[in-house]
């Protein structure tokens, strides 16, 4: 793989996570996630997969719309590091808090296994717009 191939590949998994969690799509979540996946919410409640996966399958039919921006990509082998701004509407964005819309800057660890990216990491922070 070229690192353009790689780029583009990493890209769409990271457009296909936030798709997948916009709409509450566990089964899509559940494949991209790698087994060892660490989330630290907005809050800075720490899940393990399990955990995080467990608060996924609650969103099952939501209707958010989240948008990327200021997004940085750092490769470094096998590893990608990304961090941005993410901007989200509707409703259930943040277990046990009623905003219809934040803003987040987060940093998202994905790697490269098996020929595939999967998520490794996330944490992020309510931000103002």
């Amino acid at each position: 793989m070229t690192q353009e191939s790689d780029q583009q590949d990493l890209e769409a998994s990271i457009s296909a996570f936030g798709e997948a969690w916009a709409r509450g799509d566990y089964e899509m979540l559940q494949n991209i996630l790698s087994r060892s996946y660490t989330h630290t919410d907005v809050k800075g409640r720490f899940q393990d997969r399990g955990a995080w996966l467990e608060y996924a399958r609650g969103r099952s039919g939501a209707t958010n719309q989240i948008d990327f921006a200021d997004v940085t990509t750092r490769l470094v082998g096998d590893v990608a590091v990304i961090t941005g701004r993410n901007d989200i509407e509707g409703s259930g964005i943040v277990s046990g808090d009623s905003r219809a819309a934040i803003s987040l800057r987060f940093t998202q660890v994905w790697v490269r296994t098996d020929g595939r990216w999967l998520r490794e990491a996330f944490q992020a922070t309510i931000i103002s717009r």
